[in-house]
């Protein structure tokens, strides 16, 4: 599945962190190393599963734990607007 980013969502990286602010909710979500390594590849348009498998290489975790993980990453960006899916409904 493809997502694109919030419009509304000014970017900013703070100390070790990327920070995101959503002006039109005044929401402000902050982004670990791997949720920023997750959140930048959705931008240039990868989809879950290349995530995943670039996520094995980096940290050498079994394959159905990163899956589960990532798609809990996602489905929670998705809740907090951060991103949307691009699927039509």
């Amino acid at each position: 599945m493809q997502y694109k980013i919030n419009k509304s969502l000014i970017l900013q990286k703070m100390d070790k962190n990327l920070v995101g602010f959503d002006v039109d909710r005044s929401f402000l979500y902050t982004f670990n190393e791997t949720a920023e390594f997750i959140f930048k590849k959705i931008k240039i348009g990868w989809e879950e599963e290349k995530i995943v498998l670039a996520l094995v290489k980096i940290y050498n975790v079994a394959l159905p734990t990163l899956k589960k993980d990532v798609k809990s990453l996602i489905k929670d960006m998705v809740k907090n607007k951060i991103i949307y899916s691009t699927r039509s409904k």
